[in-house]
């Protein structure tokens, strides 16, 4: 049975609703999209796509279905009865419940029915999840099938060990003999009977893993120096080694057969089903010191990241030859700025994630291009970071550790995971926040009570790590290392107080980017629109300072406060520094002016007085072009009128003008007037592809603002038709009874009626989906021998002759396009070849995956049931 082929008729077989769901929750599928059915459903089941999926589902979810890949055979499937008797604790409802959202999910496939067909429902795992699940799901080893299969001069041993044994039915193969005789016990204790002392345990240590490490496991059964050697006193690992207990993979390892850890655990594939997340009681704290907390955190980011932009301008930020930023510059950006250096190397990195600094590939220096963050409001410059660290594939934790230390702004600190990693983790940690897990039992536990009145949870990094690995088991390892630094980062920002998420913190966790905005403006005091002059010619801001007057007070004068009220300090040369940037003297007394709740000091305004009579004594011209004609009657007809304004030219001799202008626009302003300048030598080297007589026209530059990452992501979700990228069919962490639909849901576990679906409310935009599905309902859903799907069901077919040990009919085609159709016995289908034995030659042969047009298995070739 195909279960590919059983994928595409399941998927084409759905209705809208539960395509829309699959396509929201597992948005890779269709990126770029698929062509039709069978592309999906390629997807769906390649290694990637499962690898990816399995990233999202939940424990209970996790355990069913790798309770499923180790009870159900290659085609045989099993039902929820099974599941459920392999499952410690699991009701057949609750199995039911999972597995119809682990169908929903295209993960699991029911067989399907006869027409006389009334028995239970089998289901079988999709292809390749067996590969994805890894050789030890659950922990358990290999079968001895597959043992006798992959390792060398196994199955000799295996027969030696049966015959020894005198186990009957050897002719089946000595693994079918070993696997029948395990399964004719029900208690440990009866195969143990008559071991020697210290097996059991011996045995016990295997429960983590099935592989473990012992001297000499290669000998010879059936030699005198045998592991089953009357003489030689038994040891435990003897004893276990001849039985067949434990098989040698190599002669320093071995491996606890599945059918012997199945039997040591009672036949449950998982020993303990955990339906509901953890049940520790997480600390409150008060709600007034949670936002007291967070907004102080907002204040100290926007005014951090005010002076680092500040000291970057002033001094750019050298680059390494091994990449990154040195200690050195680092340690005393930090001490300018009077933080840490560990927060000295989140705020660079947030700055370069934010693109406030980027980097000069010229001159390999990080300089600040912060002209589109400086004007705005103080509540979008905060979002703009908040929204650039959650989507940032980098991991600032990392700075600093590692051995050699991985350097600020390096390489190494990229991390393509990090987006979903801290996107789970502050998922995890809002699901707390509400007071209700996602997947929720029905009846509270200690944990999700609802919180004190003027209290919220403050969970440690420890309880929200324990959490994740229950709604998300297989990428836990993974962020044991780097929440901490996630949640460090989110304190700093503000998103979290006191080790609580905020109110703020949960809009941008689910992207409510209007909601942040509201919050943080009704939160933050009014921007002060003066300051407060004295005559030792400084200036006080009496509070935050709107975005343009604190602009052009950084321009007058030289920033020295610390603190909230800032401190600007007037010099001659911050004077000097404004007068040569455009601003008069009268200019400056009428700004001051305006803005001063004093009268301007008798000082300050003999400074200004005394530098504007200074200013102007030489004048200064731009010139970015020069145009020179060896006719001066040309040049004079170039200038007449209106021309030489557009042009931007001043004359500075008879053939000779120069202009503002750079050299590619006023090169276009001229064609457009109708001249035809030449370009000279140097010009005319950087168009080396340009065709030789051909008018050289340089591209208009297109002036563009700069765009927030939150403004970016919601012209993205605005070109869907979505609210923040969000879909509405995405399930929402905080509504159980939205996780699966009644539809999808059979049996009756109350827990399982309420899990949450994989994903943790993230889906993609509904409009992509639903142009997917209507490019999917308009064609064929498959076409044999074509499309993206047909190398999957080669690959698929070989693997069940290699399975089956049967000799198929492979068509292949040449380099020079010739069909070739062979009878071949494949081995093993690895690295995109198949290594096969071809009768013909007599010999091996490998084929190139991608020229394998068809397999078809020869009938009764096979050696299906034979170990």
């Amino acid at each position: 049975m195909s279960t590919l082929r059983l994928l595409i008729s399941d998927l084409a077989a759905r209705p809208d609703p539960s395509l829309l769901r699959l396509l929201s929750l597992r948005p890779e599928l269709m990126d770029p999209p698929a062509a039709d059915f069978a592309a999906l459903a390629a997807r769906a089941s390649s290694r990637a796509g499962l690898s990816r999926a399995l990233d999202r589902l939940n424990q209970p979810q996790l355990q069913v279905l790798t309770a499923l890949v180790v009870t159900a055979g290659p085609e045989s499937g099993a039902t929820a009865e099974q599941l459920a008797d392999a499952v410690g604790g699991a009701t057949p409802g609750d199995v039911e419940a999972l597995l119809a959202e682990l169908h929903g999910l295209a993960l699991v496939l029911p067989t399907p029915r006869g027409t006389d067909d009334a028995g239970p429902r089998l289901f079988l795992p999709v292809t390749s999840l067996r590969e994805v699940l890894g050789a030890h799901p659950a922990g358990l080893g290999r079968s001895y099938a597959e043992l006798a299969d992959s390792l060398p001069g196994c199955r000799d041993r295996l027969a030696g060990i049966a015959a020894a044994l005198q186990l009957p039915g050897t002719t089946a193969g000595p693994a079918a003999a070993l696997h029948r005789h395990l399964c004719s016990y029900t208690d440990p204790a009866r195969l143990l009977a008559g071991a020697p002392d210290g097996t059991a345990e011996l045995l016990a240590k295997f429960g983590a893993g099935p592989l473990g490490r012992v001297g000499h496991a290669l000998r010879d059964p059936g030699g005198p120096d045998s592991p089953c050697d009357p003489g030689e006193g038994g040891g435990a690992v003897n004893w276990l080694l001849g039985h067949g207990l434990l098989v040698p993979v190599d002669d320093d390892h071995v491996e606890l057969p599945r059918e012997v850890g199945l039997l040591l655990r009672h036949g449950k594939v998982v020993a303990r089903f955990a339906p509901e997340p953890p049940g520790t009681p997480v600390a409150q704290v008060r709600t007034a010191l949670r936002d007291n907390a967070a907004l102080g955190a907002v204040a100290a980011v926007l005014r951090t990241m005010g002076r680092l932009l500040d000291s970057v301008e002033g001094a750019p930020l050298a680059t390494l030859r091994a990449g990154g930023v040195g200690v050195r510059a680092v340690r005393a950006l930090a001490r300018d700025l009077e933080i840490e250096m560990a927060q000295s190397y989140f705020y660079l990195e947030l700055a370069a994630m934010a693109k406030l600094i980027t980097l000069d590939p010229d001159t390999s220096l990080w300089k600040a291009t912060a002209s589109g963050w400086r004007p705005r409001d103080r509540a979008e410059q905060w979002l703009w970071l908040a929204s650039a660290w959650l989507d940032a594939a980098r991991l600032p934790s990392l700075v600093g550790t590692g051995s050699p230390a991985v350097n600020v702004l390096a390489g190494e600190a990229h991390r393509a995971d990090a987006p979903a990693l801290r996107a789970t983790s502050l998922q995890v940690l809002a699901t707390l926040h509400r007071g209700t897990a996602a997947n929720a039992p029905t009846a509270p536990t200690e944990q999700q009570a609802p919180a004190q009145p003027g209290m919220v949870p403050a969970p440690t990094p420890e309880q929200v790590l324990e959490h994740y690995a229950w709604h998300h088991p297989r990428p836990a390892r993974r962020i044991a290392r780097a929440l901490a630094g996630f949640l460090a980062e989110a304190e700093i920002l503000g998103l979290t107080g006191a080790s609580a998420l905020t109110e703020l913190g949960l809009a941008v966790i689910e992207r409510d980017w209007d909601g942040a905005l509201d919050l943080l403006a009704a939160a933050l005091p009014d921007p002060v629109e003066h300051v407060l002059l004295q005559g030792d010619l400084t200036a006080v801001a009496p509070g935050y300072l709107s975005p343009a007057l604190s602009a052009e007070l950084s321009l007058l004068a030289e920033p020295e406060g610390r603190g909230t009220a800032g401190v600007y300090r007037f010099t001659p040369a911050s004077i000097r520094r404004a007068l040569a940037a455009g601003r008069t003297g009268a200019g400056i007394m009428e700004f001051l002016a305006a803005h001063s709740a004093t009268s301007v000091p008798q000082p300050l305004a003999y400074l200004i007085a005394d530098a504007d009579s200074r200013h102007g004594r030489f004048t200064l011209g731009a010139a970015s072009a020069v145009v020179s004609t060896e006719d001066p009657a040309l040049m004079a007809e170039l200038l007449a009128g209106d021309r030489a304004a557009r042009l931007q030219l001043t004359a500075v001799s008879p053939t000779v003008a120069v202009s503002a202008l750079a050299p590619a626009d006023l090169a276009r302003e001229m064609l457009d007037a109708g001249h035809s300048p030449s370009l000279s030598g140097d010009l005319a080297a950087a168009e080396p592809d340009r065709p030789a007589g051909r008018a050289w026209r340089a591209a208009p530059a297109v002036p563009h603002q700069a765009l927030a990452p939150y403004e970016a992501a919601r012209l993205l979700a605005a070109e869907y038709g979505t609210d923040a990228g969000r879909t509405d069919d995405a399930p929402d962490a905080g509504d159980p009874a939205a996780q699966t639909p009644a539809a999808e849901t059979p049996g009756d576990g109350a827990a399982a009626a309420q899990r949450r679906e994989a994903g943790n409310g993230v889906g993609h935009p509904r409009g992509a989906a639903e142009a997917q599905l209507a490019v999917l309902r308009s064609r064929p859903a498959w076409t044999p021998g074509r499309g993206e799907a047909a190398p999957a069901l080669v690959r698929e077919q070989l693997q069940r002759a290699i399975r089956d040990r049967a000799d198929v009919w492979l068509t292949t085609v040449s380099g020079e396009g010739r069909p070739e159709r062979l009878r071949v016995h494949p081995s093993t289908v690895a690295e995109g070849r198949v290594r096969a034995f071809d009768p013909g030659r007599d010999s091996e042969r490998v084929f190139s995956l991608h020229r394998v047009m068809d397999v078809e298995l020869i009938e009764g070739t096979g050696t299906k049931g034979r170990a």
